[in-house]
């Protein structure tokens, strides 16, 4: 795992991809190995950390847990938000509460950018819609008097460089970014299903072009075989010849 001191280093990594590219139309194939870099990197990074290394964090060092730290003296970014979430994000009767609410937007973070990194590239559209469960994770987060500063300060970068992907603003609220994130993720998986099925109306309309992708390829195995047999053919043929000059 890399140590948490080289998280600005990503930082600025993923500003100049930003810069030299236009991330929003092509954010999800640049911008994907990064961000699931950055989430296991950052946000888990200091469990795997000495507890006599120095922390990489400006408020750490001072208050350890989010009780220590008196919210009169917090930067805005660490202020717990009310936050509507979107209709189908969370199920009424089972998260009711922000603790809760922490830790259903846990589980969503870990199953899509940890347990399933394989598949971000073929499901992008999910990818972008559980990032608004990252915004609820840290939001969650800062409405228990038991979280961790330095992890918070861990995952409001990650936050930072997800929102980069589609152009929020780092100082906008948690509610903007949730409510972008969502919607965007919906309408990138009309999309992807849109273009599903276009995949299966042109093989359907098309079953000429399956039918002679079916004769090449059978006509390959069959020159594969052939130049085998030809091989083996040669190999017995000098063998002989060498068996009657001797």
């Amino acid at each position: 795992m890399i140590p948490f001191c080289r998280t600005k280093k990503i930082i600025m990594f993923i500003n100049l991809l930003i810069k030299e590219k236009n991330i929003f139309k092509t954010s999800t194939k640049i911008l994907l190995p990064v961000i699931f870099i950055f989430i296991l990197t950052i946000s888990f990074s200091e469990a795997a950390k000495k507890k006599d290394e120095e922390k990489d964090c400006l408020y750490c060092n001072k208050y350890e847990k989010l009780k220590d730290w008196p919210e009169s003296e917090r930067p805005e970014a660490f202020i717990y938000e009310e936050v509507e979430y979107p209709e189908g994000m969370f199920k009424e009767k089972l998260h009711k509460t922000s603790k809760k609410k922490q830790g259903e937007a846990g589980k969503k973070v870990y199953q899509r950018f940890v347990k399933g990194k394989g598949q971000l590239n073929k499901y992008q559209h999910l990818m972008i819609r559980d990032m608004a469960y990252f915004e609820a994770l840290f939001n969650e987060m800062l409405n228990d008097p038991k979280a961790s500063v330095e992890t918070l300060e861990g995952l409001k970068k990650g936050r930072e460089a997800m929102r980069m992907s589609l152009q929020i603003s780092p100082k906008a609220k948690t509610s903007e970014a949730v409510l972008k994130f969502w919607a965007t993720g919906k309408m990138l998986k009309l999309a992807w299903k849109k273009n599903k099925k276009k995949k299966k109306k042109k093989a359907k309309i098309d079953p000429e072009i399956s039918e002679r992708a079916a004769v090449l390829s059978n006509m390959k195995k069959q020159i594969a075989t052939a130049k085998v047999n030809a091989q083996r053919a040669a190999t017995i043929e000098a063998q002989k010849q060498i068996e009657e000059t001797n």
